[in-house]
C-alpha cells in the first residue's frame, strides 16, 4: 500500500492477500491442511515489494523462505520466525523512515540552499544597481572635486550639477546661487512649484526642507562667508533617507565648488587689479629672492633701465652696487633701505631707492625669501627744489641789493668825491703820497661799486630783446673783449667756429656768458696756456665748448660752482657763474662741464637753433 507504484499494480496484490486471507481463513475453521498452501503462498507473495537496496532484497528473501520452510517443517517454531520477521520489518522501517527524514533534510537543505542562493542573487542584483547608481553619483561628486581643482564659471557649475542629477533619474533639479553681483538660476526637468519657491521661499531655507509629500528635498549651501546658495531635487516616488545622505554629501561637494570658483574669480580679480597698478605706476618695481634673482619686474624699471631685466640685480643694474651691502643688510637686519643714487649710465639723473622685506606673516619676517626694490626717477623733483631754493636765493639777494643800493652805494659816492679831492689836492702840493692814496681809495671805490652793481644786475629780473644772433660774430667780439691785449702774449686761442650759427637771444647777454667763461679760463692758467673754441650744430641745438688746460676744478667744490657768492679766487665776488647759469637757461638752453684736476676744464653751452625764416 505505501508502495510509489501505480494503482493497477497495487490493486492486483491487495486483491490476492485477500483471498489468500479469506483462503487462510477459512481453513484454519474448516481444514488446517489449507493453510501449508495459503500460508507458503503469502510468504512468496510478500517479495514483491520495494527493495531499498540489494542487501534488503537478500535478506528479506532470506526470512521469508525461512520463515517458509520453517512452517511446513517446525510449525512449533514459526512464530519464532514471524518475530523475526516483525523485527526485520521495524529494523527497516525504522531504516526507511532515518532515509527518508535523511531525504526530506536534504531536500530541505536544497530547498533552503536554493531559496538562499535566490535572495542573495536577488540582494547582488540589488546592490549591483546600488553600486552603479553609487558609481554615477561618486562620479558627479568627482566632476564636483574637479572644478575646485580647476574653477570654472559659476553658470558653467549650475548647468553641470541640474544635468548631472537630472542623468541619476531625479525627475527636476534647481539650483540657485546669490552672487554678490548677480543671481544665478538653472533648472533641468520637471519641478512643481518652483516658481513660488523662488519667489518667497530660496532666502528662508536655512536648513534642510522636505515637502509633505516627501518628494522634493531643498538644501542650502554653505560657505565660511554664510548661505550662496539652494540645492532642490524633486523624484516621483519618495525620495529615501539614504538617498537625503547622499544629497546633503552632494550639496556640501557644490557649495565647495561654488565657493572656490568665487574665491578664484575675487583672486583673479585681485590680480588683474595687482597686474594692472604694478605696470601703470610710473616708478620701478622689482621682486627679488634673498639671492638677488629677479622675479618679477615693471615695464618702468625696464624703462628707466634701458633693457629688459633677468637674472642677477647687479648685473643688469650696476648703479646698485655700491648699496649691495647695504642691500644686504635689509635681509639681515630685517629693517627697510631708503637712499638716493646718482645714475652713471644716465649722467644728471637722480634716483631714490627703496628695499623692503616682501613679508606678511610674522614667519615669513623671520626667513626674509624675497625683497621688494623700489626706484623712483626724482630728477625733475631735484631739478624743481633746486629752482626753488635758487628762487629763494635771488630773493635774498634782491632785498640784499636794494639794501645794499641805498646804505652803501650812496656812502660810495661821497668816498669817491672825497678821494678825487684828495688826489687833486695832492698834485697840487706835488705829493706823491697824497696822490697814491687818492687813486687807492678811487679804485676801491669803483670796486665796491662794482661789486654792487653786478649784485644788482644779478638780482634783477631779465629783460631781454631777443633777435637772430650770429653766434660766431659774438664769440669773435667776446674774445677781443676778454682778455687784455698785454696779457694775451703768452695765451694761444685755438678757435673752430662753424659758419651761419643762429639762435634767438639778446647778444649783449649772450656776450656776458662768453667773455666771463673766457676770463675764468685764462685765470685759471694765470694768463699762460690754450683756450680752445669751439662752435658746432648738433641736431637742433647749437654747441658752444670753451677749454683750457688749467688746473682743472676740485671735486669738492665741483657741485658748487654754480651757487651765488662761491668764489675760490680771493677778489672774486662769486656771481660771475650765477649770471652765466642764469642767462643761458632764460636762452632756453643747458651748460654743463667736464674738468679733471691738473688737465684743465671745459664748459659746454647748448642752445636751441634759430628756425628758418
Amino acid at each position: 500500500m505505501n508502495n510509489d507504484k501505480p494503482l493497477k499494480f497495487k490493486i492486483p496484490f491487495v486483491v490476492w492477500f485477500l483471498v489468500l486471507g479469506i483462503v487462510s481463513l477459512a481453513g484454519s475453521v474448516y481444514s488446517k491442511e489449507y493453510l501449508l498452501f495459503t500460508v507458503p503462498l503469502a510468504f512468496i507473495t510478500l517479495m514483491f515489494r520495494n527493495y531499498r537496496n540489494r542487501l534488503d532484497f537478500l535478506v528479506w528473501c532470506l526470512i521469508i523462505f525461512f520463515n517458509a520452510v520453517l512452517f511446513i517443517t517446525l510449525n512449533s517454531f514459526f512464530y519464532y520466525g514471524n518475530l523475526l520477521l516483525s523485527v526485520y520489518i521495524l529494523i527497516s522501517s525504522i531504516s526507511e523512515y532515518t532515509e527518508t527524514a535523511e531525504q526530506e533534510k536534504k531536500d530541505y537543505r536544497e530547498l533552503v540552499d536554493r531559496a538562499i542562493q535566490s535572495e542573495i542573487q536577488k540582494q547582488y542584483s540589488e546592490l549591483d544597481d546600488e553600486l552603479k547608481i553609487t558609481y554615477k553619483k561618486l562620479k558627479e561628486i568627482f566632476k564636483l572635486s574637479n572644478y575646485t581643482i580647476l574653477p570654472i564659471k559659476l553658470e558653467d557649475i549650475a548647468e553641470r550639477v541640474v544635468e548631472g542629477l537630472h542623468n541619476l533619474g531625479y525627475s527636476g533639479v534647481i539650483i540657485f546661487i546669490d552672487d554678490n553681483d548677480k543671481e544665478i538660476f538653472k533648472k533641468s526637468g520637471f519641478f512643481p512649484n518652483i516658481k513660488k519657491f523662488r519667489e518667497n521661499r530660496f532666502k528662508e531655507i536655512d536648513k534642510i526642507y522636505i515637502s509633505d509629500d516627501e518628494k522634493s528635498i531643498f538644501l542650502p549651501l554653505y560657505s565660511d562667508k554664510g548661505k550662496i546658495g539652494i540645492l532642490g531635487v524633486y523624484k516621483k516616488e519618495r525620495i529615501f533617507p539614504k538617498e537625503i545622505e547622499y544629497l546633503s554629501t552632494y550639496a556640501n561637494s557644490v557649495a565647495t565648488s561654488i565657493a572656490k570658483t568665487l574665491y578664484f574669480d575675487k583672486i583673479n580679480k585681485l590680480q588683474e587689479l595687482f597686474g594692472k597698478t604694478f605696470e601703470s605706476v610710473d616708478i620701478g618695481i622689482a621682486i627679488v629672492d634673498k639671492n638677488f634673482q629677479v622675479e618679477t619686474v615693471n615695464s618702468a624699471l625696464e624703462k628707466i633701465v634701458g633693457h629688459k631685466i633677468t637674472g642677477d640685480l647687479f648685473e643688469n643694474i650696476p648703479e646698485l652696487l655700491p648699496l649691495r651691502s647695504e642691500i644686504e643688510g635689509v635681509i639681515s637686519k630685517k629693517q627697510p633701505l631708503d637712499t638716493v643714487f646718482s645714475s652713471v649710465s644716465k649722467k644728471g639723473f637722480i634716483y631714490r631707492v627703496k628695499v623692503l622685506p616682501l613679508a606678511s606673516t610674522p614667519e615669513e619676517k623671520e626667513h626674509i625669501e624675497k625683497l621688494v626694490i623700489i626706484i623712483e626717477d626724482i630728477t625733475e623733483k631735484e631739478k624743481l627744489e633746486a629752482q626753488l631754493l635758487q628762487t629763494e636765493k635771488h630773493a635774498v639777494i634782491g632785498k640784499l641789493a636794494a639794501g645794499l643800493s641805498h646804505d652803501i652805494k650812496n656812502p660810495l659816492t661821497a668816498i669817491s668825491a672825497y678821494a678825487f679831492t684828495v688826489k687833486k689836492r695832492g698834485e697840487k702840493l706835488k705829493d706823491e703820497t697824497l696822490i697814491n692814496l687818492g687813486e687807492k681809495i678811487e679804485d676801491n671805490s669803483k670796486r665796491a661799486e662794482d661789486i654792487i652793481n653786478k649784485l644788482l644786475n644779478y638780482a634783477k629780473p631779465s629783460y631781454y630783446k631777443e633777435k637772430k644772433v650770429d653766434l660766431k660774430e659774438v664769440l669773435n667780439t667776446s674774445i677781443d673783449f676778454s682778455i687784455p691785449a698785454s696779457k694775451r702774449k703768452n695765451i694761444k686761442i685755438n678757435k673752430k667756429l662753424e659758419k651761419d650759427v643762429y639762435v634767438y637771444g639778446d647778444p649783449g647777454s649772450l656776450q656776458q656768458v662768453f667773455i666771463n667763461l673766457i676770463i675764468n679760463a685764462a685765470e685759471a692758467m694765470d694768463y699762460s696756456g690754450n683756450i680752445w673754441i669751439d662752435l658746432s650744430r648738433n641736431g637742433d641745438r647749437a654747441v658752444i665748448k670753451i677749454r683750457d688746460d688749467g688746473e682743472g676744478i676740485p671735486d669738492s667744490i665741483k657741485d658748487e660752482i654754480f651757487d651765488p657768492f662761491f668764489t675760490t679766487k680771493e677778489k672774486g665776488t662769486g656771481l660771475g657763474l650765477s649770471v652765466v647759469k642764469r642767462i643761458v637757461s632764460d636762452h632756453r638752453g643747458e651748460i654743463d662741464f667736464d674738468s679733471r684736476e691738473g688737465e684743465g676744464t671745459e664748459f659746454i653751452i647748448k642752445l636751441p637753433l634759430a628756425g628758418d625764416e
